[in-house]
């Protein structure tokens, strides 16, 4: 009797553990994707770009293109100004300008969100001949930087396009949204959408992406098809209830493009459930560090064709147009806070 007693007790604890464990999948009623888990705390390896991903090798011959000679100068310039700043600031902004830098070599002219990490910039292109060499090495041209124009209102369309990218080349990071700002807070226009669903994939590279950067280096093209390919599965999902079945949510398994399926789907709906909709599938930390403010001052662009820069070690200019040509470079991986925005600008040029 004794023993019965015990074996319907398991039973009883089982069957109520296995109810709990089901339920953590609901939320709000409906069968879904649970908030993921809070992001990576420290910068990560090869810019938080995945094994196996097509950007990757992009990201190593990034990292080994910045030399710690060259990145020890821009942060000495960097303190010059901002004596107070803690080291872990310096390694979020300096992490988060590469990953930057890598979104330019991917696409034809990318918004600077930061303010923080655009002062960065500012600093490492006063070492002329030092940040020309490394844009050849990594993209075979220069990355140019565009002056903010006073009073200039963000496109809000190209704040989707950035988040959607942003999200498919790299794995979430703890200090990401404090620098740039949230992430998903605009629904990618749905003109854009359209667009990736039925253009040819040729004109989309042309329009969209930096062909000339993906000409010289096949890894940066292959990237692009990628996410063009993703792109135009992503855009014809039109339904969130969908989107939260989907078995391939994350892009090959490799956790980054966590929340592109949602996204799309979202953006395809209502504009005023856009964000409760984004929200529940958003950790708790990334809402919490993304309601910062600040207002970014630049646009770059890749691809084009001449440019011309001034100064040296410590003179160094701002350019508004895009070109250039270049050679490749190798490489291997290592690592790199406060407020981000929603603020950006316009593009000097773009290119082939």
């Amino acid at each position: 009797m004794l023993l019965a007693i015990i074996i319907v007790i398991v039973s009883i604890v089982v069957v109520l553990n296995l109810a709990s464990k089901q339920g953590q999948g609901v939320r709000g009623g409906r069968s879904g994707i649970s908030r993921p888990s809070a992001p990576l705390r420290t910068p990560p390896a090869c810019l938080g770009v995945p094994e196996g991903h097509p950007a990757r090798p992009a990201a190593e011959r990034l990292e080994a293109a910045l030399t710690p000679d060259f990145e020890a100068r821009v942060k000495d310039r960097v303190l010059r100004h901002a004596p107070s700043m803690r080291e872990g600031e310096w390694q979020w902004r300096w992490f988060e300008l590469k990953r930057y830098f890598l979104m330019c070599g991917v696409l034809r002219g990318v918004p600077m969100y930061s303010s923080q990490v655009d002062d960065v910039w500012h600093e490492m292109l006063m070492f002329t001949r030092e940040y020309e060499q490394f844009c050849k090495q990594f993209c075979g041209q220069l990355i140019h930087h565009a002056p903010h124009e006073a009073g200039a209102k963000p496109d809000r369309g190209e704040r989707a396009w950035f988040d959607w990218i942003y999200g498919e080349l790299f794995l979430p990071a703890s200090g990401s949204a404090r620098l740039w700002g949230a992430f998903y807070r605009t629904p990618m226009p749905r003109e854009r959408m359209r667009e990736l669903e039925t253009r040819g994939a040729d004109e989309l590279r042309a329009e969209r992406f930096n062909a000339g950067a993906a000409a010289k280096f096949p890894d940066l093209a292959a990237t692009i098809d990628y996410l063009i390919g993703r792109g135009r599965k992503l855009a014809a999902v039109r339904d969130t209830r969908s989107a939260d079945g989907d078995s391939d949510w994350t892009s090959t398994a490799m956790m980054t493009g966590m929340l592109s399926t949602v996204f799309f789907a979202s953006s395809w709906g209502p504009e005023e459930s856009f964000r409760s909709e984004m929200e529940q599938h958003q950790s708790e930390e990334e809402l919490r560090q993304g309601s910062g403010g600040g207002c970014g001052s630049s646009f770059a662009c890749g691809g084009g064709a001449g440019a011309d820069n001034n100064g040296s070690d410590n003179n160094g200019g701002d350019s508004g147009s895009c070109g250039g040509d270049g050679s490749s470079g190798g490489g291997s991986c290592s690592g790199g806070s406060d407020g981000g925005s929603s603020c950006g600008s316009s593009c000097g040029g773009g290119g082939d």
